[in-house]
């Protein structure tokens, strides 16, 4: 049991996500958001980018597009590639000075 345990915690710490395909994710990635009945606004993902703390800021931002009043489709999804293109340029400049 010991041992399993010891086993476990040297296993290596899983690959980072490439950055090509982290783009590849965020330009195809599909985002819902609601609000429940409290008024409590929910977001959700097709699929990840590959990178948590860039799928926080994109499902941030898209429910900040819909709760500033864009209300029919074509606002959303307008706001929506605003979003991911600002989103894509900041990934892409990040990745230059790494």
């Amino acid at each position: 049991m010991i041992l399993s345990a010891l086993l476990l915690s040297l296993q290596a710490a899983p690959e980072p996500v490439p950055e090509i395909v982290v783009l590849g994710n965020l330009r195809s990635v599909q985002v819902v958001v609601g609000q429940d009945p409290e008024g409590r606004w929910h977001c959700s993902m097709n699929k990840s980018t590959g990178r948590p703390k860039l799928d926080d800021r994109f499902c941030r931002a898209v429910t900040k597009c819909v709760r500033k009043g864009a209300s029919d489709r074509e606002a959303v999804e307008s706001c929506i590639r605003k979003t991911r293109s600002g989103l894509v340029r900041k990934f892409e400049r990040e990745m230059k000075k790494n």
